[in-house]
């Protein structure tokens, strides 16, 4: 399987490490960082992707990632940031990073963080990596995502149809990268592109901005 990845628009993180981190060598081209510089990473990188915007689309419609958490507040937003909910993504963000081709490095980059759990982690306070991403600067294809997906849940009238389709969404794009069988990869690929029609200035926005679809090659 392989990912066909368009050029994209990117800002460079630039990563400060600490007095620690400049004594610390480790093997293999990993060096230390903290728990606290992860998390604060990967904020900036959804930040990057846009994520606010399909938020203020989902959250209103009864879709937060976060409802039942004991560590949200009302009015004041999560009160314990760990590694678990900062990698995890939702239906919809999947979908917009699979889009620009940005979804497999990302679970990538989660892969070297150990200890990430349901709403809590056990990721050590000093942790060894390999290596950053890039900050994509995809926020319009977010914004586009999201205008469709109000008007989309809109017309369908249906309480909880929001919940629904962003379970249906990272149902099929979980699948999509795990299936190895080329018979599973093009069922799950179909059930997708089903699941995520009527989405217009999305896929307007894709076109305009150079993203393209990840393909599967067989």
């Amino acid at each position: 399987m392989s990912d066909t990845v368009s050029r994209r628009k990117t800002k460079h993180l630039r990563v400060i490490p600490s007095k620690k981190e400049q004594v610390v060598q480790l093997k293999d081209g990993q060096y230390m960082t903290t728990k606290d510089e992860v998390i604060q990473f990967g904020l900036k990188y959804l930040e990057g992707v846009g994520s606010q915007s399909v938020c203020q689309v989902c959250i209103p419609h009864g879709g937060s990632c976060c409802i039942g958490c004991l560590n949200l507040n009302r009015e004041e937003g999560c009160q314990q940031r760990n590694t678990s909910c900062t990698a995890g993504l939702c239906g919809f963000l999947k979908l917009i990073l699979h889009e620009a081709g940005l979804l497999r490095e990302w679970d990538r980059f989660w892969d070297q963080i150990p200890g990430k759990g349901f709403r809590k982690d056990f990721t050590p306070s000093d942790i060894p990596i390999k290596k950053w991403l890039e900050i994509p600067d995809i926020q319009r294809l977010s914004e586009a995502f999201a205008k469709d997906l109000s008007e989309y849940v809109k017309k369908q009238k249906q309480p909880g149809y929001i919940i629904r389709l962003n379970n249906e969404l990272d149902f099929y794009l979980t699948r999509l990268f795990q299936y190895k069988e080329p018979e599973m990869l093009r069922k799950a690929e179909k059930k997708l592109k089903k699941t995520n029609e009527g989405f217009s200035p999305f896929s307007f926005s894709k076109r305009k901005n150079g993203q393209h679809t990840v393909t599967i090659s067989m």
